[in-house]
């Protein structure tokens, strides 16, 4: 089957590597079948430091999968440099959709998990006023995106094959009772604000030598609505590893964690590696129970299989 490797380029914490820097989004460059494909681009601080300090050449990069439509998985698709061959982006159509947070929740300390993005601001009941809202999407058009980076979109909403051995899960059924939808996030419609179902939340399925590895962007729709996704798609009842957010820095109960736990440990997982927004209790709670099966995949991080 050949190598597999996972490199993480921007997370909210860095390695000790000189000249990364951390930043509150993800980036994940994948190799694979003599082909280099990134998840997601961060939100365009560390992009291009990074894969300097990592002798990572962001030119000739064949694909761009987009995990969602924040401002901090996208960001940094301002920042790539044009391609010399035309690149495809893969994603949900629904990734140019107006999102939105609320700015009154704000809290420049964080929450309890250490998280500062959008996904840790809350909705509530939204007033009328617009400007209690802070836009955190896509802030380009895919006309610009297509015309400076020589790239085309390939808008998908089912579980199809990228490239050999990698899968995009497209839409994810929402079929756990206890990863709730997070109405703390919001889309426009005219002139109202909506709970965003963030149908755009996709990840990916790699197969590699080691087994199958699940690359997640934000787990959105739950982590554990994803690895279900994946094993009624493809068979698998065990996967190696999880790599990426989880979105457990945002749990709706100390059950969710258990829960997800349990089934980490139901797919017999061998390597749980979280990022972002998987949040410092979350991540404490994984690292007690799985211990050497546990890592931080910080920026810097990098895995074969």
């Amino acid at each position: 089957m050949g190598k597999t490797k996972i490199t993480i380029v921007c997370e909210n914490r860095a390695g000790a590597i000189p000249g990364l820097i951390g930043e509150h989004g993800f980036c994940a460059l994948v190799e694979k079948n003599n082909e280099r494909l990134l998840l997601d681009t961060g939100q365009g601080l560390g992009l291009i430091a990074n894969a300097a300090a990592l002798n990572i050449s962001l030119d000739g990069i064949q694909k761009i999968v987009i995990s969602h439509g924040h401002f901090d998985h996208t960001g940094g698709l301002a920042k790539l440099p044009r391609q010399n061959e035309t690149i495809d982006i893969i994603a949900h159509p629904h990734i140019f959709n107006p999102k939105y947070v609320r700015r009154e929740s704000i809290s420049s300390a964080g929450d309890k998990n250490g998280n500062t993005s959008g996904d840790a601001k809350t909705a509530g009941n939204p007033p009328d006023d617009s400007k209690n809202y802070e836009f955190i999407g896509l802030g380009l058009s895919q006309k610009k995106i297509e015309t400076d980076l020589n790239a085309r979109f390939k808008f998908n909403t089912q579980f199809v094959e990228i490239s050999k051995g990698i899968f995009f899960s497209g839409e994810i059924p929402r079929r756990t009772d206890f990863e709730l939808s997070d109405t703390r996030l919001l889309t426009r419609q005219g002139n109202d604000f909506l709970p965003d179902p963030l149908l755009d939340d996709s990840a990916l399925l790699i197969e590699t030598g080691s087994g199958p590895v699940i690359l997640s962007g934000c787990a959105h729709s739950g982590i554990v609505n994803i690895m279900n996704h994946f094993s009624r798609k493809t068979g698998h009842t065990k996967f190696h590893a999880v790599i990426g957010g989880t979105h457990l820095g945002f749990l709706n109960s100390d059950v969710q964690l258990e829960k997800t736990m349990d089934a980490f440990q139901d797919y017999d997982l061998e390597l749980i590696a979280v990022s972002h927004c998987t949040g410092n209790q979350a991540a404490a709670e994984c690292y007690f129970r799985f211990r050497d099966r546990f890592s931080f995949a910080n920026a810097g991080w990098s895995r074969e299989f």
